[in-house]
């Protein structure tokens, strides 16, 4: 993996959950509306986890701001290899909360397949569809969301995942270490993530302390997040609970 670069990055600071999914609702509404005065269509990575859930309700509900869905592409940074409707899937849970409250066309929203048996082939044609879809335009996505494990990884790159920053490959399967559920995994590599005008890390809970901590104070290149670096704009949406001891 490549050293850090010096991409500005904001640490956002909220006392829970709820104040800090008001608060990034509120900054994906203004950059949605204002990107979208100069291009077309938006395109906005999803991350898997229950953190993102309650920012998910907030963007159906409209309640930070009425977006225009049409013109909003969703894609997703990573999926568990389930079918779309196990309780595991990361599509599943984006369509309880956000895609079925939403008026968005079928057409905007590209789930990473995982419907047979093939995690080799359902990677390529995903691979395949992002090349598609900006072949003419970004590197990649507008925005990513992603969110960060207690081990440090992001999307499902962990820390023992062998895929270098230089990977030619924008879509990878991945095993995930035998402390997760799910061992097969469906993952964009870090090109595509640091593709990206923007990231948005959503992290909340004791849990996440530690890692937080050792992304952003110690810089630690061991961990997959510490090598998130998108094209111009970092930011970080953390509540009381995780804040690191720099940050108290």
């Amino acid at each position: 993996m490549t050293s850090p670069s010096d991409v500005p990055t904001t640490v956002h600071r909220h006392a829970d959950l709820e104040a800090l999914s008001r608060a990034a609702a509120r900054a994906l509404v203004a950059d949605i509306e204002s990107v979208l005065e100069s291009q077309d269509r938006y395109a906005l990575a999803l991350a898997g986890g229950s953190t993102p859930r309650r920012l998910y309700e907030l963007l159906a509900a409209g309640t930070e701001g009425a977006l225009p869905w049409p013109r909003i592409h969703l894609f997703w940074g990573d999926e568990r290899y389930v079918p779309p409707t196990h309780p595991d899937s990361n599509t599943r849970r984006a369509r309880q909360v956000l895609i079925d409250e939403i008026p968005i066309p079928a057409d905007n929203v590209h789930p990473i397949p995982t419907q047979g048996d093939a995690p080799e082939a359902d990677a390529a044609a995903y691979e395949a569809i992002l090349r598609r879809f900006f072949s003419d335009g970004p590197p990649t996505f507008d925005t990513v969301l992603l969110g960060l494990g207690s081990d440090g990884h992001t999307a499902s790159l962990f820390p023992e995942t062998s895929v270098l920053a230089d990977d030619e490959r924008w879509v990878r399967v991945v095993t995930a270490p035998p402390r997760h559920d799910v061992s097969t995994r469906i993952s964009c590599t870090l090109p595509v993530l640091n593709g990206a005008r923007r990231a948005i890390f959503l992290a909340a809970g004791p849990r996440k302390r530690a890692a937080v901590h050792r992304v952003l104070n110690e810089q630690d290149e061991s961990l997959p997040a510490t090598h998130v670096q998108p094209r111009a704009q970092l930011d970080w949406y953390l509540d009381r609970a995780c804040w690191p001891p720099k940050h108290d």
